[in-house]
């Protein structure tokens, strides 16, 4: 039933997204690349952490979501969770992201090539940039920044790998 819809999802918003990827003349990917449930370990506060991220189909056909998860595996305790939910938009996707430390942000995403790169918050307020890249191996290598007044601070480099549906 996952295939059926994921395929469906992948024809709909195909025909909505920008056929290029920015400035490199490829086609860029769908979200269904993304798609499934990924985990990697990763290194959360100086701690070291399971990190979960599950991307699937939204309540509608022009949705995608994410779910993120910072669990201590020992603990089996959750650190930290957050979903992100996007649709398409003219320059790729727009969509809004809300965590388990009260924070909400909108998002506006596009490919760049293999990666689908995010920026979250807006001027005045917490700003960052998520850049989910797909690699030849089958692996995503998910790297975090925070905009700070000194500039762009990566705060998180994980690589997962695909896990079970």
């Amino acid at each position: 039933m996952i295939a059926i819809a994921a395929l469906i999802f992948s024809f709909l918003v195909g025909a909505t997204l920008p056929a290029v990827a920015e400035g490199r003349g490829e086609e860029a990917p769908g979200p269904d690349a993304l798609f499934g449930e990924w985990r990697g370990q990763c290194d959360a506060w100086g701690a070291e952490m399971l990190c979960e991220l599950d991307w699937a189909l939204g309540l509608h056909p022009d949705h995608f979501t994410v779910s993120y998860a910072i669990i201590d595996a020992e603990e089996e305790v959750d650190v930290f969770r957050g979903t992100g939910v996007y649709r398409p938009a003219g320059y790729g996707f727009e969509g809004y992201w809300s965590d388990s430390s009260g924070a909400i942000h909108p998002l506006r995403a596009s490919w760049d090539g293999d990666a689908l790169i995010t920026h979250w918050g807006t001027a005045g307020s917490a700003q960052g940039r998520t850049e989910y890249r797909l690699a030849n191996d089958g692996s995503l290598r998910v790297i975090d920044w925070a905009l700070r007044d000194d500039g762009w601070v990566q705060f998180m480099d994980v690589t997962y790998q695909l896990g079970p549906n």
